[in-house]
């Protein structure tokens, strides 16, 4: 058992962060070590949160913390992740495309003939360095909570990556609530390692506020003369939905007239927000069916399943707000960059009807309408809420649509703009090199090691434009036979032939598309017969990407 929860902080949960002070002067973030104390750096990852979910970005959910995050600071309308969890968390810790550190694609979807490869193992290899390993080199005090999924192994574990003080996940999910004698799931048991050893979870285990917990915890046993880089992953929203019975309260009389209804009010408040042009249409809903046609039981249920999804992304906030507010108690605030994302789109795959889950899922579990959300249930957010979390976008996790990978990204912390938003393209390759210009570490990179990919945004953190401003050089992405290509305005998009959520007959699949994201950002126009040539080129850059990264392509499967 871990000794370490036995003494929370007494720190109260569910509060508001008010009064504090996160941006300054817009000037670019000093190097100078002797005359200014070196910045700590805080990056918060949530797990399959849609673009819209938060409030800064049209959402209804309550969001506080992190709409006072965005009020003092930088968000970004144009942030691109990988369509899936490891990937994105190899692409962001070591600032290179995830297919040169070992994770081409999610090891549980591998090919027999991708695991064979080096690049695709499912955990980093050694051609990773991380952003861990580069600011503890450099003298920082480097800690880790929440969710891995970058190998189980001994080996793989953060303490070997980086990470003074580390308590992970060392799998895709796991249950937000303890339940003794969990049955193992498709992908085995739910294991956790603290500090490089596989340990148990505290008896009242919640994920986000343990991990929260333990990551300040881990932060008092910082020296006193070193910096911090905090790495926080929540598992809020990821399946299975579950949360505290109070917070699901909260959101009792939300979500009634169905998914289409929530999506409609979505794309119509990041139009008002000016999130997307005025002029754009938004995307269809695919594979969803009218809520007319839902039985009175099935609609409660549907309802019930964004409640506590609703929930889950509430109580993430309020445990942001407690670690800010610790964080201004031991007068550290100030002096922290935060960085705030998601590691792909709301996730709109049924686990009760999909493949391997489907028997595991309704045979263990009670997940009757009143027991939605406790400890032995096992619910998904489900094709149409998770479409309605990503509006203005279209899909959702697992695509390379824009639902599948475009995420909120919020920057804050000293001398940047208060109340900004900046519309330059970035991926999450950009978040590393940004953090290490911020602390003034070198961005070199050892022989035989993965180069840094990214580019940094310090730049577009100190002079914020609204106005799109689409990447300057082709911009590619791969991920398990879903291929994306973005230049400038447009965006040469292959839908995966792969099970991702959606029967094939339901979207264009292993066809190249075209869209002009600036004018069409819900995807809802294919142009490539206007513009043959462009997209010629564009597919010509992915034909280029995936022989210098080697991606292994895939064949159709089933579920």
């Amino acid at each position: 058992m871990m000794s370490a929860f036995n003494n929370k902080l007494m720190i109260g949960s569910g509060m508001m962060l008010t009064g504090i002070s996160l941006g300054h002067a817009a000037t670019t973030p000093s190097n100078d070590t002797d005359k200014q104390k070196p910045p700590n750096v805080l990056v918060i990852m949530a797990d399959d949160l849609g673009f819209s979910d938060i409030s800064p970005y049209g959402g209804e959910i309550q969001t506080p913390n992190l709409k006072m995050l965005a009020e003092n600071g930088v968000s970004f309308t144009d942030f691109s992740v990988t369509p899936y969890s490891a990937p994105s968390r190899a692409a962001f810790l070591t600032g290179s495309d995830p297919h040169k550190v070992g994770v081409g694609n999610l090891i549980e979807l591998s090919t027999d003939e991708q695991k064979a490869d080096p690049d695709y193992v499912g955990h980093l290899n050694d051609k990773a360095l991380t952003i861990a390993q580069r600011l503890k080199q450099a003298g920082y005090f480097t800690v880790m909570s929440g969710k891995w999924h970058l190998g189980t192994e001994a080996k793989d574990a953060p303490s070997n990556w980086g990470f003074d003080e580390s308590f992970v996940l060392l799998k895709g999910e796991a249950n937000h609530l303890k339940r003794d004698n969990y049955p193992d799931s498709p992908d085995g048991a739910q294991l956790y390692r603290l500090n490089g050893e596989i340990t148990d979870i505290p008896d009242d285990f919640y994920s986000s506020t343990t991990y929260a917990d333990y990551l300040m915890e881990s932060l008092d046993k910082r020296p006193d003369d070193k910096p911090f880089f905090a790495y926080l992953q929540f598992t809020a929203p990821h399946s299975p939905l579950q949360a505290p019975r109070q917070d699901i309260e909260k959101y009792r009389h939300y979500y009634l007239n169905g998914p289409r209804a929530l999506a409609e009010q979505r794309f119509e408040n990041s139009k008002k927000l000016n999130l997307i042009a005025d002029t754009a249409k938004q995307p269809s809903m695919v594979g969803v069916p009218e809520w007319e046609s839902f039985s009175e039981e099935d609609r409660q249920k549907e309802i019930k399943r964004m409640q506590i999804y609703a929930a889950m992304v509430d109580n993430m906030d309020a445990n942001i707000g407690r670690i800010l507010a610790n964080l201004e108690a031991k007068g550290e605030l100030d002096n922290t960059y935060i960085f705030f994302f998601s590691d792909n789109g709301a996730a709109g795959k049924y686990r009760e009807t999909a493949g391997r889950w489907k028997d595991w899922v309704n045979q263990e579990h009670d997940n009757s309408l009143e027991n939605m959300g406790a400890a032995n249930s096992y619910v998904s957010t489900g094709t149409g809420w998770a479409q309605a979390s990503n509006m203005p976008f279209s899909l959702f996790k697992g695509y390379t649509a824009e639902g599948g990978v475009r995420s909120p990204l919020i920057v804050s912390g000293p001398n940047i703009p208060k109340t900004r938003v900046s519309g330059k393209y970035s991926n999450l390759t950009d978040i590393a090199p940004t953090i290490l210009d911020i602390a003034g570490v070198q961005k070199t990179t050892p022989k035989g090691k993965a180069s840094l990919d990214g580019e940094t945004l310090v730049p577009a953190l100190m002079q914020p434009e609204r106005n799109a401003q689409g990447p300057y050089s082709a911009k590619v992405l791969e991920m398990n036979g879903a291929k994306m290509v973005r230049f400038g305005d447009f965006k040469a998009l292959s839908n995966t032939h792969r099970f991702a959520g959606l029967e094939s007959d339901d979207l264009k699949t292993q066809k190249w598309l075209l869209y002009n994201l600036a004018q069409d950002p819900g995807e809802t126009t294919d142009i490539a017969d206007k513009y043959p040539k462009i997209l010629d080129s564009l597919i010509g850059s992915y034909h280029n990407y995936a022989k210098d990264v080697g991606v292994i392509e895939v064949s159709p499967s089933s579920r």
